[in-house]
C-alpha cells in the first residue's frame, strides 16, 4: 500500500483518530528508524533536536545510551510521567517533567527536527490490552506519523507548551527551518517512501499480530485458550509466584443448550467470561478450556484471596439474567481452586475439586489444600 492509498483510508499521514491500531513492538521499530535519523544527523554535522516522551522512566533505562549520544551533537528533551530522578538523565538531556494526569503521560512520542529533514510519531495510549506474548506486546496505541515539517512543529509547540521559552523556542526553531526552506519533488518523494515504510511496519505488524491473536484467543467470548496458557506458563516458568488457579463450570449449561438453543447457550458463555473480567486484574488470565469450563488464573494471589474473588463471581453469576427466551432461567456455577507452582499446575486436580463442588449442589467452591511453601 502506497501512502496515497493510506491518505485515502484515512489511516496514512498524520492519523491518530484510532482507525489504526499498533502495539509497542511496532511503535519501537518505528521510534528506531526516528533515532536512527537523528544520528544520521549528528554524523554529517546537522543542528537538530529531539523530543521523546517516555511513559515511564524505567523505559527511558533502555534507550539511556543512545540518547547520551545524541546530547552530544544536538538538543535532546525527554518527558517522563510524575517524578523523576534528574540525576539518573545522561549529561546534556533535559527533562520534560509531566505531572500525573496530564495528558501526555499517554503519550509515546518521537520527535525529530532539523532543517535537513524533519519527522515524528506521536501515539497515544488506547488503555486496551489484547492477547500477545508478553502483556507489553499486548498494549494497543493510536499512532500518526508524518515528515510534514508543519505538524511535527505543531506536535512540538503543543508538547513543549508548558516548558521553559528558551527551550520551547530553540526546539521549534529547527523545525520552523525546515518549513521556511523550499522543498525539492525528488526530496518529496524520498519522504513519503520513508513515510509508507513506517505505516507499514504500524499497520502490517498490526495485521500480523492480530493473526497471532486470533490463534491464542476463544473467538466466541475473546478468552485466551489452551494454547496461549501452555505458552504462558512455559515462559514464567520457576520465577513465577505461586498462583492460584481456579476452574469454573457452568451448572445446568447442557438444558440451556438443550431447551432454548446454542444462541442462547453462547449468549451464557458470553456473559459469564463478561462477569468473570469484571472481577479480575490485567494480570490475571481467563481460559475457556472448551465447552463451558475456564481456567483463571490469578498471579501472586494467595489462596483466601482467590476464594474471596471467586464467592463474589459466584454471587454475581447467580444473579445474571440471560436475553429472552432464557431470562428466567437461573444461573449458578462450581469452582475449584488450587495453589500452585507455574511448573506444577495441576489441572485434573483443581477439575476433581470443581466436580466435588458440583456434587455437593453445584454454584459452591471447594478448595484444594495449601501446597507446602516456595523453598521446601
Amino acid at each position: 500500500m502506497d501512502i496515497e492509498d493510506l491518505i485515502a483510508t484515512g489511516t496514512g499521514r498524520r492519523a491518530a483518530d484510532g482507525r489504526c491500531h499498533a502495539t509497542k513492538r511496532a511503535l519501537l521499530a518505528v521510534s528506531r528508524s526516528l533515532e536512527s535519523i537523528a544520528e544520521q544527523l549528528a554524523h554529517g554535522g546537522d543542528r537538530f533536536a529531539v523530543v521523546s516522551l517516555f511513559e515511564d522512566e524505567s523505559y527511558f533505562a533502555y534507550e539511556w545510551e543512545r540518547y547520551a549520544q545524541l546530547a552530544r551533537h544536538g538538543r535532546v528533551v525527554v518527558g517522563f510521567a510524575g517524578v523523576t530522578d534528574v540525576a539518573a538523565l545522561p549529561p546534556g538531556v533535559e527533562l520534560l517533567p509531566i505531572p500525573a494526569g496530564d495528558p501526555l503521560e499517554d503519550e509515546w512520542t518521537v520527535l525529530v527536527l532539523s532543517e535537513a529533514l524533519t519527522a515524528g510519531m506521536v501515539a497515544t495510549d488506547l488503555g486496551t490490552v489484547v492477547a500477545a506474548r508478553s502483556l507489553e506486546r499486548g498494549r494497543l496505541f493510536s499512532p500518526g506519523v508524518s515528515s510534514d515539517a508543519d505538524w511535527v512543529v505543531e506536535q512540538a509547540e503543543r508538547i513543549l507548551a508548558a516548558a521553559p521559552e528558551p527551550m520551547r523556542a530553540e526546539v521549534v526553531a529547527h523545525g520552523r527551518a525546515a518549513v521556511d526552506r523550499p522543498t525539492p519533488r525528488g526530496e518529496e518523494v524520498l519522504r513519503e517512501e520513508l513515510e509508507s515504510g513506517w505505516w507499514r511496519t504500524l499497520t502490517v505488524a498490526a495485521s500480523i499480530e492480530q493473526a497471532e491473536r486470533a490463534a491464542m484467543t476463544d473467538s466466541l467470548t475473546g478468552a485466551y485458550n489452551r494454547r496461549f496458557l501452555d505458552g504462558y506458563l512455559a515462559r514464567i516458568g520457576s520465577r513465577s509466584p505461586e498462583l492460584s488457579v481456579v476452574l469454573f463450570d457452568l451448572d445446568g449449561f447442557k438444558r440451556i443448550n438443550d431447551r432454548y438453543g446454542h444462541s442462547a447457550g453462547d449468549a451464557a458463555l458470553r456473559a459469564f467470561s463478561d462477569v468473570v473480567r469484571s472481577h479480575v486484574r490485567e494480570t490475571d488470565l481467563l481460559v475457556r478450556l472448551g465447552g463451558d469450563e475456564w481456567l483463571l488464573v490469578l498471579p501472586a494471589l494467595q489462596l483466601e484471596g482467590a476464594e474471596e474473588r471467586v464467592d463474589r463471581i459466584l454471587a454475581d453469576w447467580a444473579a445474571t439474567r440471560l436475553p429472552p427466551p432464557a431470562e428466567d432461567v437461573p444461573l449458578a456455577a462450581s469452582a475449584g481452586i488450587g495453589v500452585f507452582r507455574a511448573a506444577d499446575l495441576d489441572v485434573d486436580a483443581v477439575a476433581a475439586a470443581m466436580y466435588a463442588a458440583k456434587a455437593a449442589g453445584g454454584g459452591q467452591r471447594v478448595s484444594l489444600p495449601p501446597a507446602a511453601p516456595l523453598g521446601d
